[in-house]
């Protein structure tokens, strides 16, 4: 069991590594208003194309909702505790969750037109990049000044476990949205028999996706 001794970062200590933290925003920042364009472009009577998007889409919703309830249920709690003054930034992002909430709620209702789609797309981009600019200037830095390398690792474990299924295809994903370095950084920290079913079958998988889905 977690101790506040264990969560609370100590000088000396290492800070945690928030690489494939921070990648993944880069990946959500990216994602939904290109998969506006997509839609924009997609031929309405190309079903075959349209449920192969709403598939993708689905999965990043998934992943959105994953990291939103880590932040929710986890770490802000902890970061309330460790850094009372940042209560106020924190009730921010909370609120913000709860706006984009109500835009993913749609965008999870199937059978609606591309056009409507899009446009909640576009607003969720909005909303996202926002809330992903306040998190990543005012809070990220209070992660690694006060958050144990412990605790986060441990946190980042349970959320890996979290996607299940949708894992090999947002494994491949992380690693394609990564920059040069931050990518051999995550590849080379994961697990070993990730790092082999990545070269045998997910890059592969994930590499369809995106040629159907893009191309």
């Amino acid at each position: 069991m977690t101790t506040p001794t264990q969560t609370r970062r100590r000088p000396g200590d290492p800070a945690p590594d928030l690489v494939t933290f921070l990648v993944f925003h880069t990946g959500l920042r990216r994602e939904f208003g290109r998969l506006a364009e997509v839609l924009d472009r997609c031929d309405p009577r190309d079903e075959r194309r349209r449920a192969v998007v709403d598939e993708h889409l689905a999965l990043l919703l998934r992943a959105l909702h994953h990291h939103h309830t880590e932040e929710d249920e986890a770490i802000w709690p902890l970061l309330r505790g460790l850094v009372p003054e940042a209560v106020a930034t924190l009730d921010r992002l909370e609120a913000d969750h709860q706006e984009m909430d109500t835009v993913i709620g749609r965008l999870s209702g199937g059978g609606r037109p591309a056009r409507e789609v899009a446009a909640d797309l576009r607003s969720l981009d909005r909303l996202l990049n926002t809330h992903l600019d306040l998190e990543e200037s005012e809070v990220v830095p209070l992660i690694r000044e006060h958050v144990s390398a412990a605790w986060w690792e441990e946190s980042g474990k349970k959320v890996t476990k979290s996607h299940a299924r949708d894992l090999p295809m947002l494994a491949a994903w992380l690693l394609d949205v990564a920059a040069p370095a931050d990518r051999d950084h995550i590849f080379g920290s994961a697990p070993a028999i990730m790092r082999v079913l990545y070269r045998l079958s997910w890059r592969r998988a994930y590499e369809r996706r995106v040629s159907q889905v893009y191309g």
